[in-house]
């Protein structure tokens, strides 16, 4: 007994020396317990690990070897189980299905993060996700396993709900009292009551017969056998009663504290509905220029979920060439095929660039469009649709009429006195000869004709082939290129073809 007394106080001043520093001391505590062969665990105590959070960077792969980045916020001391029950927790990963690389290294549950050199901001880790059938794991055993962790994430106490084929340990039922003395002394009744079969149901496992109510056995905790039914007219006694209370308590916490965090979630999306930009809430790291975003400082899309920063996406929208601008998430398998919304372009651009991409937007528009036209007043930036029926377009900015016929503004004059004039003009006058020039290029290819009546040139917007002259009112075939009733009709064999003659 002294023996074992002077090992511990020798363990004990091993201790000081060690947190005092002095060596000397230590050697000779350690000499003296080597040479009694004293079995000694040294371990490390929390308070010499760095207590700051650190971010670790994990890379999570699946069984298709695709790897998704995710931040983490740990401490050094943290062990390896307890990082599985935060993923868990967080993630909805079990922890029989992660399985950790660190350092090129497999580690233990029992093992810390710092024994593995994880220590500073942006060290690496690698979580690879087995499957479920590779682990063994069935959906309602994973699915009462997350509401006990999240219970215990809400300061519910575990022990108001029973385990559900957990694979912790089990608080064994207590012992049987002493055995009463008329029981002993061979009572029938006592006889008889000690040989009649209990009530409930054994386990398939440690054949323990468990209380009708349980729903794991109490020894092993393995799962009651799904075909049990509680016998009818069962009444539970006293203590099957409280536990029954506690767990109904219990779930009524869980399902009030889940409905309350569904209402903040949908509060929270109102409140992002009502900003034009959703800041990121986690640290990330732009696909574009590979820069790290603190929470907050990246933007992510509505449509798509990417992240960028503010700065790539400004630079995206500015050099698109297009009205509507892409997002701009790439690799070598995939093209993100989602749009910028009107409400984060302009919250992105400044009042001026704002207004260049809408004036851009609609340029493109204008020359995109077969029946557009825009004002021939110079540097006037007027335009419109024109439909088959309109000849005229008087434009709201300069307040000038343009011919849609002539493809020109002339005012006090008729189609027919302008072309004449332009005719006149054509001469000496270089825009009215490159006017002139453009109508006469157009009647060469078909594009215009002459009026058989009056003899100014008229083009067919659209539409079918009956033309109406807006100066004689001639109707006009377009086919024919001649009057479309009377006696000067001609027909040709592409307009018989059309009438069936």
């Amino acid at each position: 007994m002294e023996e074992a007394s002077q090992k511990e106080q020798q363990a004990l001043k091993l201790a000081a020396a060690i947190r005092g520093g002095d060596e000397k001391a230590a050697q000779q505590c350690v000499l003296w317990l080597a040479e009694q062969r004293t079995p000694l665990a040294v371990q490390v105590k929390e308070e010499a690990d760095p207590q700051q959070d650190i971010r670790l960077w994990v890379g999570v792969e699946d069984a298709r070897m695709t790897t998704v980045p995710i931040y983490l916020k740990v401490r050094p001391c943290m062990t390896l189980a307890s990082l599985k029950d935060m993923v868990f927790l967080h993630y909805g990963f079990p922890p029989s299905v992660q399985q950790w690389v660190v350092g090129q290294r497999l580690p233990q549950d029992h093992e810390t993060l710092q024994y593995h050199g994880i220590q500073r901001d942006g060290d690496v880790a690698y979580l690879y996700l087995r499957s479920a059938k590779a682990a063994k794991l069935r959906k309602d055993t994973f699915q009462r396993e997350l509401e006990r962790r999240q219970l215990e994430e809400l300061g519910i106490e575990e022990a108001a709900l029973l385990p559900r084929g957990s694979t912790e340990a089990a608080t064994a039922p207590a012992p049987r009292g002493p055995v009463d003395a008329q029981e002993q002394a061979g009572d029938p009744a006592a006889s008889l009551s000690a040989q009649s079969p209990k009530v409930g149901w054994e386990c398939p496992t440690c054949t323990f017969v468990n209380k009708p109510t349980w729903p794991g056995c109490e020894i092993c905790c393995a799962e009651r056998p799904k075909d049990y039914a509680t016998p009818d007219g069962y009444q539970p006694d006293k203590e099957e009663q409280v536990r029954l209370q506690k767990e109904e308590e219990a779930m009524q916490k869980y399902e009030q504290a889940k409905e309350k965090r569904k209402r903040d979630n949908y509060q929270q999306l109102l409140q992002l509905d009502g900003q034009s930009l959703v800041l990121s809430v986690a640290a990330v790291d732009c696909p574009i220029c590979f820069g790290t975003l603190e929470p907050g400082e990246g933007v992510t899309l509505r449509e798509c979920l990417h992240t960028f920063c503010k700065d790539c996406l400004k630079g995206t929208i500015l050099n698109s060439q297009e009205p509507e601008v892409r997002c701009p998430y790439i690799d070598q398998k995939y093209s993100c095929p989602g749009q910028l919304l009107e409400r984060e372009i302009k919250a992105l651009l400044s009042p001026a660039e704002y207004q260049r991409f809408l004036d851009l937007g609609i340029s493109v528009a204008e020359n995109r469009s077969r029946g557009s036209y825009h004002c021939k007043t110079t540097d006037c930036r007027g335009w419109c649709f024109f439909e088959d029926d309109v000849n005229e377009f008087p434009c709201p900015v300069c307040l000038k009429v343009n011919c849609l016929l002539c493809k020109a503004i002339h005012e006090n004059m008729n189609c027919k006195q302008y072309q004449d004039d332009l005719r006149i003009r054509a001469a000496n006058d270089q825009a009215a000869r490159q006017t002139t020039e453009m109508l006469m290029n157009m009647v060469q290819k078909g594009d215009a004709m002459y009026c058989p009546a009056c003899q100014i040139i008229i083009q067919k917007k659209d539409g079918c082939d009956w033309i109406l002259c807006t100066m004689c009112r001639t109707e006009i075939c377009w086919v024919t290129k001649g009057p479309r009733w009377g006696p000067a009709v001609r027909m040709d064999r592409a307009a018989e073809g059309m009438w069936g003659l």
